[in-house]
């Protein structure tokens, strides 16, 4: 009889402590049970590709296997498709969300899986160098070759457009998609749609009270902390007109304000203030932010988290959220992955989502020895994440020293970092 060949994969993780969905869906669980109701708030997870030309039912993997670990063994058949738009952009298609009900069998725990497929943003762009995959060049290349060709092919140029002309459209889908999760609940959807959610409408906003976290892949990391950054300097703005309006009303020389303005600007200051008080999780699979750092001009506020986040902070008011925890997912040999070192939160990202660090550096392919000493796969590397069981474990259980995966325990090692005053 064969044993079982040990698994060498490593697993280590560093950094804070964090809340896994587990911890959430009980929470919800709680609210059900005193709400006969059942308008309480409910746990939404936006998952956010990264590079390639993934098409429309991407995560489902993802999602399976996160429904398996939480015993949401219940679906519901439909599936409801948002196409993103935006009066900034009427012509671009900013691409689609795509949203899926996971329910327990007494249905007092659930979870709206978002599916965002920002690719049509660039698809149209990329197709100027297709013809490189066509059989005219291809035939001239190794099989191996062309494999890799094709694969830099695909994925190389989404990088380019980032950095370029499609960044911004790229923020704006992840914020709309955010908006739109904020303001609808699943039975006020419709089964499709395209149209724009307007964050500042009395009406929208309205879900803020759920829960909300994010799981990104490579690219898709950069573009969602992005699009969170974007969000607190539209908020900054808001509270600057905020201070000249005041100014307004004590001058009696200048106009008043309109009541329209002022109703919407009271509006916005009651979302900004619910969102200070939120907490956000990010899962960043295959963690891409030091590489894509690079040759990006720092946000505006930085090296500040003390002032605005800690116990004894002078500026909380400037804050956006109460906390922001990115865990960053690497495994040594995928080689578009990067852990984060500890000083790089407060020196690159903005101070007021008041980031928190916790790195997990894991194998998530096998180890194979060859003639040479050992290999593993970098395509898979990157792209079996969501696969791990590890990797699981950590979304649906979190970490901290009273709960954690069995998995995580027996395969991980963990170290938990204390920050300064405590």
């Amino acid at each position: 009889m064969q044993s079982e060949k040990e698994d060498i994969r490593k697993c280590y993780i560093g950094g804070r402590p964090f809340e896994g969905l587990e911890k959430k869906l009980r929470r919800q669980e709680q609210l059900a049970q005193a709400n006969n109701k059942g308008n309480y708030p409910v746990l939404k997870v936006l998952v956010v590709h990264g590079i390639g030309s993934p098409q429309p039912g991407y995560s489902t993997r993802l999602a399976e296997n996160l429904a398996q670990a939480l015993s949401l063994n219940r679906v519901q058949e439909t599936i409801k498709e948002i196409t993103i738009t935006h009066p900034m952009f009427p012509s671009q298609d900013l691409g689609l969300l795509r949203l899926t009900r996971y329910m327990n069998a007494n249905e007092n725990r659930e979870i709206i899986f978002a599916e965002l497929t920002w690719e049509p943003i660039i698809a149209k762009e990329k197709q100027t160098i297709n013809f490189d995959n066509s059989g005219q060049y291809s035939f001239r290349r190794t099989h191996i070759n062309n494999t890799l060709k094709v694969f830099l092919n695909d994925t190389i140029p989404d990088v380019m457009m980032f950095n370029g002309t499609s960044r911004q459209q790229m923020n704006v889908s992840v914020s709309q998609s955010l908006c739109w999760l904020m303001s609808e609940m699943w039975e006020s959807l419709q089964i499709k749609t395209a149209q724009f959610c307007d964050a500042s409408a009395p009406n929208r906003m309205n879900r803020i009270d759920d829960e909300f976290v994010f799981i990104s892949h490579s690219l898709g990391s950069r573009i969602t902390v992005d699009a969170l950054q974007w969000i607190a300097n539209i908020f900054s703005d808001i509270t600057k007109l905020e201070a000249i309006h005041a100014e307004n009303v004590q001058i009696p020389e200048k106009p008043a304000a309109a009541p329209s303005q002022t109703n919407t600007m009271s509006n916005f200051l009651e979302k900004k203030h619910l969102l200070q008080q939120k907490e956000f999780t990010v899962f960043m699979l295959s963690n891409q932010l030091p590489l894509l750092q690079m040759g990006q001009l720092k946000p505006g506020v930085t090296a500040r988290i003390a002032d605005i986040c800690g116990p004894n902070a002078t500026h909380a008011a400037e804050k956006l959220f109460s906390k922001t925890h990115l865990i960053a997912f690497s495994d040594p040999n995928d080689l578009f992955s990067y852990a984060l070192p500890p000083n790089f939160i407060d020196e690159y990202l903005d101070s007021r989502l008041c980031p928190t660090l916790t790195n997990a550096i894991l194998n998530v392919t096998s180890i194979t020895d060859i003639f040479v000493g050992q290999f593993a796969n970098p395509l898979a590397a990157h792209t079996e994440y969501d696969n791990d069981p590890r990797v699981i474990g950590l979304i649906a259980k979190g970490i901290d020293q009273s709960d954690i995966d069995p998995g995580v325990a027996e395969h991980c090692t963990w170290l938990e970092s204390v920050p300064d005053g405590q």
